[in-house]
């Protein structure tokens, strides 16, 4: 029988290389170049998308409301971990692959990325929550409605994030992570390497692990699936179409910023996902060697990958959704005003980003005295 050629089948090494190239070559490898421009694009595209989404709000008075500043708050998390955790994270696990900065900013970069997950997560919960809130007739005096609601909320989701951020930051240190030579059993012929991460050998861990996959992915996720259920049966009830069918921009704005929530909270579960796989992971396989394996070391850069990557999508999502955003966008980076002297924020042909203050019925169908925003400016 005639031997496969080798040469046809691909070798990991040729996709994820494991080895560090001589220090004689002094040229960086290839693996090394595509690491660097690859984080390089992440990092330029999220500091600037999330930057002009604070900016947009921040300059432009016309899109202060509640849902906008929800979304500023998420932005300036996004800013904080790609300022204090990518490109040490990035430098050390995969470019030097040796972590060379010392505990101190070990800590600083676990703390920075779960208090950014936190704050995106808890957000968008308070988002959604505040959506079911705001169309249910016996809860929507509980709605954030106005700015002082949203301050109060807005401190709330601070304290928790800095909460849930700080197990991690306690328990993650430096720690000597030995890479076997050949076969020998010799401590001395193994290369040793530094790692920032959590206290493997700690009785805490499967706790903060497992607490943080709850925090940040089950609870979360189940909270909004809840409240959407909730949001979808109101809307297709007789009431919702009573009270909102007589207008359907508000029934169109409604549902525009219903499904901006859907695919903020969507990709987020997405991207988050193979992070929580490498957490269970590394707990049913607490086996040292796992951390050799070529393809868990593929499988853990792509994590980490998608994990940085929920930084920069959702201002993506803001300019193809939101033409108000688009158009501040714009604005910011051209300098360019309307015409008159008028900001193209403030005009009412946008029909995405529709005011819905809807006049509520009472019981009789006669007007009520109280207006309740019911789509929100998104």
């Amino acid at each position: 029988m005639a031997e496969l050629d080798p040469d046809m089948y691909p070798n990991l090494n040729d996709i994820w290389p494991s080895d560090k190239p001589d220090e004689d070559e002094g040229a960086p490898s290839t693996k090394t170049v595509s690491i660097i421009l690859l984080y390089l694009v992440v990092f330029i595209i999220g500091v600037t998308g999330n930057v002009l989404v604070t900016a947009v709000v921040a300059v432009n008075e016309h899109m202060r409301s509640v849902t906008n500043m929800f979304i500023s708050q998420i932005a300036l998390g996004d800013i904080i971990m790609l300022l204090l955790a990518m490109p040490f994270d990035i430098i050390g696990n995969y470019v030097y692959e040796d972590w060379s900065f010392g505990a101190a900013l070990c800590k600083t970069i676990m703390f920075s990325k779960d208090y950014a997950l936190a704050v995106s997560i808890i957000t968008l919960t308070a988002m959604t929550i505040d959506r079911f809130l705001t169309l249910s007739r016996s809860m929507r005096k509980y709605s954030i409605r106005t700015m002082k609601k949203f301050f109060t909320v807005a401190v709330i989701i601070q304290l928790l994030s800095l909460s849930v951020a700080i197990p991690s930051t306690v328990f993650s240190d430096v720690w000597h992570n030995f890479t076997p030579n050949g076969q020998s059993n010799d401590s001395a012929a193994n290369t040793s390497t530094r790692i920032c991460k959590l206290n493997t050998r700690s009785s805490s861990l499967l706790l903060i692990s497992l607490s943080r996959v709850f925090l940040f992915y089950v609870l979360p996720l189940a909270i909004i699936g809840v409240s959407f259920t909730k949001i979808n049966a109101f809307l297709r009830s007789t009431e919702a179409q009573v009270l909102l069918s007589s207008n359907e921009k508000i029934m169109a704005a409604c549902k525009r910023a219903l499904k901006l929530l859907l695919i903020l909270v969507g990709l987020y579960s997405a991207l988050l996902l193979p992070t929580v796989i490498d957490t269970i992971i590394s707990l049913a396989i607490s086996d040292e060697s796992l951390y050799h394996n070529k393809w868990f070391s593929l499988f853990e850069f792509l994590a980490d990958t998608a994990l940085y990557a929920i930084c920069i999508y959702k201002p993506v999502v803001y300019s193809i959704m939101n033409a108000n955003f688009r158009r501040g966008f714009r604005e910011l980076i051209c300098c360019v005003k309307g015409s008159s002297g008028i900001n193209t924020l403030d005009t009412h042909d946008d029909t995405s980003t529709l005011d819905t203050n809807d006049i509520w019925f009472n019981s009789d169908f006669s007007e009520s005295s109280v207006q309740y925003d019911v789509g929100d400016r998104v």
